[in-house]
């Protein structure tokens, strides 16, 4: 096309074409619907919410904030909530972070294919099916890998299993310790717990008909309804002493009050979702709440938030806590966790786990 001129015969197809149109892209609207009283995860999502709400605060320009409600651990509050905001025009829904309730709702995202959700910590292998919500923390699979064969507990008398009882994830657990293939089925002893944690004290009486004590028998618990781990731990004392317990479920650190600081010294550890390297925005947040309120998945929550109401690619997507890259059915590939034994009235990294696409499955124990 020859140039452009001033006569006016000149050929209109010399002029050039007017700039496209800009495209106004409104970004999806997020809410989330989490457990913060009655019966579920209440301890864990009052960490997200108070997670959330620090970075809205301090990191406003990057982290929008966004309406968060209580869903009291409700099946028919939470599909009441996801109908009346569909309606209201949102589309990214954050919560269901017990696998019971997730799989209570994967039938409505079924029928809204154009709504997304996210769990922070829905676990259950059972869930590992095509949906349209995505899963932050790593399958119970993963951290059932390490247990199983722990040489510490291979050489053990007992194993008591200390559940939330009727969750999908606690009661797959359950099933794989018990299975044929489990190295430690024969030794598992299982204690379900009620959601009010009311027979608690069947712990104790477990205990005393197999005659436990910490030189050779230990304790893995999933408790994560209402206060059950709270119960638990408020269940010993020095004349009741507890035995090695391994905190399964991936919450925020417990808190031991008093003679517990003393009591449960080298005794309790805990798996966390905290990768081996972390970014200084976490470390800060991590650092001014503290162990007992930081969630260490929310940030990254945040961040795939951004890129979802975007509609960004992930595969584009920094990260500020751990590598978010997910499968075919959404669900969390690779991962960082650690063990962290309470030692010296501190939470001191025990082990490591980690999946990465380079260098593969790595455990790595940290106080040999």
């Amino acid at each position: 096309m020859q140039d452009c001129c001033e006569h006016s015969y000149c050929n209109t197809s010399c002029y050039p074409k007017p700039p496209p149109i800009p495209v106004v892209f409104k970004e999806l609207k997020t809410i989330a619907l989490l457990e913060l009283t009655g019966i579920g995860t209440i301890i864990y999502d009052n960490s997200v919410k108070k997670t959330f709400e620090y970075y809205f605060t301090n990191n406003s320009k990057e982290f929008k904030t966004f309406p968060i409600v209580d869903t009291e651990g409700s099946v028919k509050k939470t599909l009441y909530f996801l109908d009346l905001y569909y309606n209201l025009g949102y589309r990214i829904f954050i919560g269901f972070n017990r696998s019971s309730m997730l799989n209570s709702v994967l039938s409505w995202f079924l029928q809204h294919p154009d709504a997304t959700g996210m769990s922070l910590n829905s676990t259950s292998p059972t869930l590992s099916i095509p949906k349209n919500v995505y899963r932050l923390t790593p399958s119970d699979d993963n951290i059932l890998a390490s247990v199983e064969v722990s040489p510490f507990l291979l050489s053990r008398n007992n194993i008591f299993y200390v559940y939330s009882q009727g969750e999908v994830a606690t009661e797959y657990v359950l099933s794989a310790l018990l299975s044929p293939l489990s190295p430690i089925k024969d030794k598992i002893v299982p204690i379900p717990i009620l959601p009010d944690g009311s027979n608690m004290s069947d712990v104790q009486t477990q205990y005393t008909n197999k005659g436990a004590t910490a030189l050779t028998d230990s304790t893995i618990i999933y408790l994560f309804v209402e206060n059950q781990r709270r119960q638990f731990i408020d269940l010993f004392t020095p004349s009741f002493t507890p035995i090695p317990t391994f905190n399964i479920s991936i919450n925020i650190f417990p808190e031991f009050i008093g003679i517990q600081k003393t009591i449960w010294n080298q005794l309790f550890y805990a798996y966390q979702n905290i990768n081996v390297s972390t970014s200084p925005l976490w470390r800060k947040g991590y650092e001014t709440l503290g162990s007992q309120v930081y969630n260490s998945v929310s940030l990254n929550a945040l961040q795939l938030n951004n890129y979802l109401k975007r509609k960004f690619d992930l595969n584009d997507m920094p990260n500020y806590a751990y590598m978010q890259e997910f499968n075919q059915n959404k669900d969390i590939i690779y991962f960082s966790y650690s063990d962290f034994v309470w030692k010296n009235e501190t939470w001191i990294p025990d082990a490591v786990f980690i999946k990465d696409p380079i260098f593969g499955v790595i455990y790595k124990t940290l106080n040999d």
